[in-house]
């Protein structure tokens, strides 16, 4: 798949690229999901998902919404897949959250049994799956087996550099999610030669 819509590569791509220059990744700063409350564990929350009044299609609309999103502490489930549903089509023509996980869904891009909710703190594992469907990335052979699970999609990341070292509970500041999009931009730009030379086989 590539990258497509009106801000293209020069927006979106190149945005994400000077915003890791900016923060070197911000590999040090982790965000945890898992906060212990009383009566159990409960995933983090973000207040107001910027897809409440962020969510247009126009470039001018996607430009506001990656720029304010790399702002952010958090990047909520919502904020991502409407990220995802713009660096794939261009658009995000779902128009709820509801519609936007049906439609990653609908490619196999989120892990079997999701059912978070839209203002949960995205975790890195659920990213890992849309990003290894996305870049054809099929993994070693626990991965293979296990049909894309967050666990192994995070490890198979991290083995082929895309990714700081994570685990899959881990979560995103809005200014690592766009170092997510950038790298999966550069990695789709790469020659299939130099993408196959990759050894995938990543220690299972």
């Amino acid at each position: 798949m590539r990258f497509r819509g009106d801000i293209g590569v020069g927006g979106v791509a190149e945005y994400c690229k000077l915003k890791i220059k900016n923060c070197k990744f911000q590999i040090g700063v982790v965000l945890v999901v898992g906060m212990t409350l009383i009566g159990g564990c409960k995933s983090a929350q973000v207040a107001r998902p910027l897809t409440a009044e962020l969510a247009g299609n126009s470039a001018k609309d996607q430009l506001s919404f990656w720029h304010t999103l790399a702002e952010r502490p958090v990047t909520s489930n919502d904020e991502a897949f409407h990220g995802l549903l713009l660096y794939l089509d261009g658009k995000d023509e779902a128009g709820a959250y509801g519609g936007r996980v049906e439609a990653l869904k609908a490619r196999k891009m989120l892990p079997g049994g999701f059912d978070g909710a839209a203002n949960e703190a995205v975790r890195r594992g659920t990213v890992a799956v849309a990003m290894c469907r996305v870049l054809e990335i099929k993994g070693g052979v626990m991965m293979r087996l296990t049909g894309g699970n967050p666990r192994y999609a995070v490890r198979e990341l991290v083995f082929l550099d895309l990714w700081p070292p994570s685990t899959p509970w881990q979560t995103f500041s809005g200014n690592e999610f766009l170092g997510i999009m950038g790298r999966m931009e550069d990695y789709q730009r790469k020659p299939a030669r130099e993408k196959a030379g990759a050894t995938t086989q990543a220690a299972e």
